[in-house]
């Protein structure tokens, strides 16, 4: 029988050991970093056990329980948390803190024992079975210690048949159902230890052999149904630094996985995972970008399906930025055209209605007159009429050139019709600013008609308004109206437009 357990001692190490290295090869996220130490932890406690089992004096038995203590006291506690993040059930920081001070001080008077009654209320070492054995009755802490492994298990129970029930996922089920397997055959253990249910317990510590299988069963899940799920699955197909975003989300929508290009656009991905993952599918369900440090990213979604199973969705996000910029230039470019007259090069009706806005909303901002002036081509049927379209384009673009020359270069000048046009501008000094207009305008039409060899006149009729703005309803509407008025009362007076 000594043979047979010792054997058992020996394999349990030699498998712990492996499946921890192992785990430490994969370790990237918290479930396999608690599932890392409870195997650190049983490897410990193990090796530790294995001397005492080996021992030949109270001396050195004690030595390697202060040991073994070192990893056991830990066990269940970093198996309860790694079940705790495996169903994502949020355990306050407060709580763990206050859980490894309890654990600290367990261990603590396990280092002490032989000087206070706290963990064994009394204890002698006896070599009379088939191992050493240090005889003892339970103190306060040690309760305290039974009773918090007790409180584990059964908090752990009922987390994971909880998430089992709630699960809808075949395959996480099976994951889920693995893992309360390994919790169940560890129970079994120890309760067979803590009662003494079957004669070895005399001699030799069951829930050794317990919590080896527990964890070997554990190891078959992550491997055999992939424990963490998305996580492994996503890893087949994407690398970590890629210079896309990369988050892989399982099918309750939890977050299993993100590479470090998503962490640095989203640093609080851990934390508030499902605030991250609304505004990736809000983005897609708008089409539109995330800004992030200046960049923009365009968000993808797809199935996580592996074997015919789904098991989540991955989102990928492009930095699209450059798209994006020269989308936004070659839009700039086609709304100029859009607002450009292309036979005067003027800004056309789409043109006023833009920028009117702006100019109106700006002079009524800063308290300035603004100058708002209709302008009609005198005589454009008689040239067409006698001269053909051609030469009426012409004289329209001559029209046009006019107006140019006549505003200052901060005004703006619209082709509004066919030979209607609009200036409007921002002015200073009212009765200054109109005379120059006026008289910028007539020297213009006069140096044209001097200059060009065409047997018609250039001329055109204006109305020019300059008035402090008040912000009534449909003050510039009513502004094109009286200036429209203006226009043509000078049109009447002028019928000089034929070459006799």
């Amino acid at each position: 029988m000594r043979s047979v357990l010792l054997s058992i001692q020996y394999a349990s190490i030699i498998g712990l050991f492996i499946e921890s290295w192992v785990i430490f090869r994969r370790l990237k996220n918290s479930p396999l970093r608690y599932l890392f130490l409870s195997c650190i932890a049983i490897l410990l406690n193990n090796v530790a056990y294995l001397f005492q089992l080996l021992s030949t004096s109270q001396e050195s038995y004690v030595t390697a329980l202060k040991i073994s203590y070192i990893g056991r006291t830990w066990i269940t506690l970093f198996l309860v948390l790694f079940t705790a993040d495996l169903c994502k059930i949020k355990v306050p920081n407060l709580l763990k803190n206050f859980l490894v001070l309890v654990h600290l001080g367990i261990y603590i008077s396990v280092l002490t024992f032989q000087k206070h009654t706290l963990y064994y209320s009394w204890f002698y070492f006896s070599t009379e079975r088939i191992f050493p054995k240090l005889v003892h009755g339970d103190g306060i802490v040690h309760h305290i210690y039974m009773s918090l492994q007790a409180i584990y298990i059964t908090t752990g129970f009922a987390w994971l048949f909880n998430a089992w029930h709630k699960e809808k996922n075949a395959a996480t089920k099976k994951r889920l159902m693995t893992v309360i397997v390994s919790f169940f055959i560890e129970c079994i253990f120890f309760s067979i230890q803590t009662f003494k249910l079957v004669g070895v317990t005399q001699d030799y510590e069951v829930t050794m052999i317990g919590y080896v299988i527990g964890i070997v069963v554990m190891f078959v899940a992550l491997f055999r149904y992939d424990l963490l799920g998305a996580k492994e699955i996503a890893r087949d197909f994407i690398i970590d630094r890629l210079s896309e975003g990369i988050i892989a989300v399982d099918t309750s929508g939890n977050i299993q996985y993100f590479n470090e290009p998503a962490k640095e656009m989203y640093p609080n991905i851990a934390s508030d995972s499902s605030a991250v993952i609304a505004e990736i599918k809000e983005a897609i369900l708008n089409g539109s970008g995330i800004t992030v440090n200046n960049r923009i990213y365009t968000a993808e979604e797809n199935d996580l399906v592996y074997n015919k199973e789904n098991f989540g969705k991955l989102y990928a996000l492009i930095d699209a930025t450059e798209h994006y910029e020269r989308f936004r230039k070659e839009k700039d470019i086609l709304q100029k055209e859009l607002r450009i007259d292309p036979l005067t090069g003027l800004y056309n009706r789409n043109g006023m209605e833009y920028f009117s806005k702006r100019i109106y909303k700006e002079a009524l901002e800063i308290e300035r007159p603004l100058l708002l002036c209709i302008c009609d081509m005198n005589g454009l049927k008689y040239i067409n009429d006698n001269f053909g379209h051609d030469e009426g384009d012409r004289a329209i673009k001559k029209i046009a050139d006019i107006i140019k020359d006549a505003i200052p270069k901060d005004d703006m000048a619209f082709r509004i019709g066919g030979d209607e046009f609009l200036i409007l501008g921002i002015r200073g000094d009212t009765d200054f600013s109109m005379k120059m207009f006026c008289e910028k305008c007539e020297g213009a039409i006069k140096n044209a008609n001097e200059t060009q060899d065409r047997p018609y006149k250039i001329d055109m009729s204006y109305g020019p308004i300059i008035k402090k703005l008040t912000g009534a309803p449909n003050e510039f509407s009513d502004l094109m109206k009286e200036s429209d008025m203006l226009m043509y009362e000078m049109k009447r007076s002028r019928d000089e437009h034929k070459r006799s």
